[in-house]
C-alpha cells in the first residue's frame, strides 16, 4: 500500500522508448457507440474516443498530490496524468485470473479537509454500478423467482408498455441489454437529482410515475422510444432501475437489501452501498468539477437519483476488483460463489446481435489496444470509473476517479498501461 506523502511528480516523457513499449502505438477504446457513452448529460463520459498515443503529451506541470513516498515509473505516470486531467484523486487495482496483483492510491479524497485517497476510500462508480445491479437481479433468476424472457408485467404491481407498441412485451433481458425501448428523459432525471442525500421516493413509486400514463414524470414520447422492444439498442438508466425494482417487487425486500445479502456480504465488500443513508460520508471521495477559468476544484456533493440502481454504488477499489474477480472466475472468487458458471456464461452472450453486437447482460465487449475486453465504464458529475478485463487471460483493472477527465485520454492510456503491467509482472 502506498504511503501518502505530498510529492510533485515529474512529467512523463512520451517520447521515451520505454513509454511506448508499455502503452503501445495503437488506438484505445475505438468504439463510439458502446454503453455508457455519448449521452446528453454528464452521467456518462465519452470513453470511446480514438487516441493515437504518440500524438500528445501531458503539457502542464502536475498538481501537488499525496502519493507514494518512493514513486515508481508507473506512479509518476499516474501522478503526472492526474495533473493534466485535472483529477482530485484516483484509486486503481490490477487483477490477473483469481487475484489482485497491484494497487495504488493517489491524490485527495477531500481537498478541503486534506483527506488523501487510501485503500479504504469509497468512490461513487456511476454506471459501473450496473454489473452489480445485474448480478443481484440475476441471482433471483437462478432461484427461479424471475424469468429473463417473461413479461415484466407478470411481476410488477403496475403495467409497463410502450404506447407505440402496446402488444409487445418487455422482458428482463430487454432491460439488462438496453433494448427495452425505455428512454431516459434527461430533463426529469436531472431536475430530480438530490444533492447530499438519497432520492426520497420509493423506487417502485418513482418508476410508476415515470412509466405509467398520467404519472408525474410520464411522457409518451420522452419515456419511451418509438421502436419495439428488442429491435434496437439505446442506453437506458431508467430501464436498469426497472430491472432492480423487478427484483425488489418479487423478493419483497429492498433492492439495497438484495445487494447486501447476495453480493456485498458474501464477497466481503463491507461499507458498499447504493444508498447514502447509513453511510459515513467522510469515507466517500468527494466528487469534483474543475473550473478552467479560475483553476479551482469545486466540490459537487453526493447525489441521489430517481434511477439510483443504475449509478449510485459507493465502493472501494479493492472491493470492486473483488467483484470483477468473481466474474472472471465464472461466478466465484476464493471459493465463494455468487453466481453459477452457466449464468455468467449467459451474461457474456450477445442476446440481440442485430441490435448491438457488443452488449451482453449489463457487461459489454470493447477493445483496449489490440485486446478484446469485457467490462463497463461510468461517469457522473465529478466522478469517472473504468472496470474491464481480457477474457483470454483474465487480466483486468479497476480505475476510480473523483474528477471529470477533460478528454478521457489519460484514463484510457492508464487502462492499457495497467494491463501491460500485469503482463510484464507475472
Amino acid at each position: 500500500m502506498n504511503n501518502c506523502k505530498g510529492e510533485r511528480a515529474e512529467p512523463i516523457n512520451w517520447a521515451h522508448p520505454l513509454t511506448f513499449a508499455m502503452v503501445g502505438e495503437t488506438k484505445i477504446f475505438p468504439s463510439m457507440n458502446s454503453p455508457g457513452r455519448n449521452y446528453p448529460a454528464k452521467r456518462f463520459l465519452p470513453i470511446g474516443l480514438c487516441l493515437a498515443l504518440g500524438l500528445f503529451s501531458w503539457g502542464q506541470e502536475p498538481d501537488r498530490f499525496p502519493g507514494p513516498e518512493n514513486p515508481t515509473e508507473l506512479d509518476r505516470f499516474i501522478l503526472s496524468g492526474m495533473g493534466e486531467a485535472k483529477l482530485s484523486g484516483l484509486a486503481a487495482v490490477v487483477v490477473r485470473k483469481d487475484k489482485m496483483v497491484w494497487d495504488g492510491y493517489y491524490g485527495w479524497a477531500n481537498r478541503e479537509k486534506k483527506i488523501p485517497v487510501t485503500k479504504g476510500t469509497l468512490f461513487q462508480v456511476a454506471s459501473v454500478s450496473k454489473p452489480v445491479t445485474a448480478c443481484a437481479v440475476i441471482q433471483l433468476v437462478e432461484k427461479g423467482n424471475l424469468s429473463l424472457d417473461g413479461d415484466v408485467n407478470e411481476v410488477l404491481p403496475f403495467a409497463v408498455r410502450n404506447p407505440a407498441h402496446p402488444s409487445k412485451v418487455i422482458t428482463l433481458r430487454h432491460l439488462l441489454t438496453h433494448t427495452s425501448g425505455i428512454r431516459d428523459n434527461w430533463k426529469v432525471l436531472e431536475d430530480t437529482w438530490v444533492k447530499n442525500g438519497d432520492f426520497p421516493k420509493p423506487l417502485g413509486e418513482s418508476l410508476a410515475a415515470y412509466l405509467q400514463p398520467k404519472g408525474e414524470y410520464f411522457s409518451a414520447k420522452k419515456s419511451f422510444y418509438q421502436w419495439a422492444p428488442g429491435e434496437k439498442s439505446q442506453y437506458s438508466n431508467v430501464g436498469f432501475a426497472l430491472a432492480a425494482y423487478l427484483a425488489e417487487a418479487k423478493a419483497k425486500v429492498s433492492f439495497e437489501t438484495l445487494c447486501q445479502r447476495g453480493v456485498f456480504e458474501p464477497l466481503g465488500m463491507q461499507g458498499s452501498s447504493f444508498r447514502l443513508q447509513g453511510m459515513d460520508q467522510a469515507k466517500i471521495a468527494m466528487p469534483y468539477g474543475f473550473k478552467k477559468k479560475t483553476g479551482v476544484f469545486k466540490p459537487l456533493g453526493h447525489h441521489g437519483y430517481l434511477d439510483f440502481p443504475s449509478g449510485t454504488l459507493r465502493v472501494t477499489a479493492p472491493h470492486l476488483a473483488r467483484f470483477l474477480l468473481s466474474f472472471i472466475g465464472d461466478g466465484q472468487v476464493d471459493g465463494i460463489r455468487i453466481l453459477k458458471a452457466e449464468t455468467v456464461r449467459e451474461m457474456r452472450k450477445i442476446s440481440f446481435p442485430k441490435a448491438d453486437s457488443k452488449q451482453g447482460l449489463a457487461w459489454y465487449f470493447d477493445k483496449i489496444g489490440n485486446s478484446r475486453v469485457m467490462g463497463h465504464d461510468g461517469g457522473d458529475p465529478g466522478v469517472s470509473t473504468l472496470m474491464h478485463y481480457r477474457p483470454k487471460d483474465g487480466v483486468g483493472f479497476v480505475i476510480l476517479q473523483n474528477g471529470e477527465p477533460k478528454n478521457g485520454k489519460f484514463e484510457q492510456a492508464l487502462g492499457l498501461r495497467l494491463m501491460k503491467f500485469a503482463e510484464v509482472n507475472q
